[in-house]
Order: structure tokens, then C-alpha cells, then sequence
């Protein structure tokens, strides 16, 4: 006999299900960025409106997916020692999870003072941004325009690169290009983990 739906999810004990549904939910950005909160409440096994409680809607979830991203991002550039590994670093992340890097990336600005977990990973991605790229600059414009010129750079180059508009290079090869662009020493950046 099986079982109804609500009477499943009553017995039903999640722990973290925020934390479980951003797990899952950067799995699947990656395999269908279009994917919706019932499918990944299906997957989860959990009701669609439990999710909304968390998230209030699919944008709330991707901005706090986002969220997720620019930590990570952040992590993964923190330990460069210099711009040319900060630059292969974050080209690295893009690369490895495009469409993750993608939803961060189309998260309009007013949407970064409308959610306090997103400007939080934001700031701290901007943080890690100029403590490396512009740590000597003498005003807060020119450490933003800095940090901007590198930014705009690889992310144009990323663009670029996804697109096949560029001479077909692997990754190792167009992250070496990229820091050659970018004036830097491509002898610096340390090789993939």
C-alpha cells in the first residue's frame, strides 16, 4: 500500500534544509540551469513550500546560490600569492563550474543590497579582490577601477573563451594567455590542484 505524500513528509527529517537544498541546488545549475524549485524538492523529498520558506522564490534561491558561489570563489582566490595566481585561480573556478559562474554573474547590483547573504559573499569576493589586486591603491576609486580592470578582463575572457571566439586553446593553455593579457608573469601562476 503506498503511502500518501504529506504522511511521507511528516517522517520526513531533514536537518539543515537550506543548507541540503543549496547542496543539491548547485548540483543541478550545473546540469540544468533552469531547473525548478519543485524539482528540487522532489529531490530533496520535501514539499515545494518548504523550500519557499526558505528561499520565498526561485530568484531568492538562485541569489542565495549565487551567494554560495561568490564564497566559494572567494576561497578559491584567497590563497594566490600574487594577481597572476588570483587571476588563474578565479578562471579556474569559472571554468570548472561555468554555470554556477554564470547565475553569479547575471545577479543584477540593486540585488546585492536586497539580500544580506548575497552582499555578504560579494563584499567578501571584493575584499579578497583588492587585498590582492589593488593593495596599494590611494583612494577607494582607484582600488575599485584596479580591481575592475582585472575583473572585466577575465571575464571577457571567459566569455570569449566559452564562446569558441578565440583560437582553440584547452584551459591551462587560455588561463596562461589571460595572464599573459593581463601583463602579468605567467611563470607565477602555480598549476591546477
Amino acid at each position: 500500500m503506498s503511502q500518501n505524500p504529506s504522511a511521507r513528509r511528516e517522517h520526513y527529517h531533514h536537518g539543515d534544509l537550506k543548507a541540503a537544498a543549496l547542496a543539491l541546488a548547485e548540483q543541478l545549475v550545473e546540469a540544468d540551469p533552469e531547473f525548478s524549485v519543485r524539482k528540487l524538492a522532489s529531490d530533496l523529498g520535501v514539499a515545494h513550500r518548504a523550500l519557499y520558506n526558505h528561499f520565498g522564490d526561485r530568484a531568492g534561491l538562485q541569489a542565495q546560490l549565487a551567494a554560495v558561489g561568490f564564497h566559494k570563489l572567494a576561497a578559491a582566490t584567497a590563497s594566490a600569492a600574487q594577481p597572476a595566481g588570483f587571476i588563474a585561480a578565479y578562471a579556474r573556478f569559472a571554468l570548472a563550474q561555468p554555470r554556477l559562474y554564470q547565475l553569479m554573474m547575471a545577479q543584477p547590483n540593486p540585488s546585492f543590497d536586497g539580500d544580506p547573504v548575497l552582499r555578504v559573499a560579494v563584499d567578501r569576493m571584493i575584499g579578497v579582490a583588492v587585498a590582492m589586486l589593488a593593495p596599494n591603491a590611494p583612494d577607494a576609486d582607484a582600488s575599485r577601477r584596479q580591481v575592475m580592470k582585472y575583473w572585466m578582463l577575465v571575464h571577457g575572457g571567459l566569455a570569449l573563451h566559452n564562446s569558441g571566439v578565440l583560437r582553440a586553446r584547452d584551459d591551462a593553455g587560455f588561463i596562461a594567455e589571460l595572464v599573459a593579457i593581463a601583463g602579468l608573469d605567467a611563470l607565477a601562476v602555480s598549476p591546477a590542484a
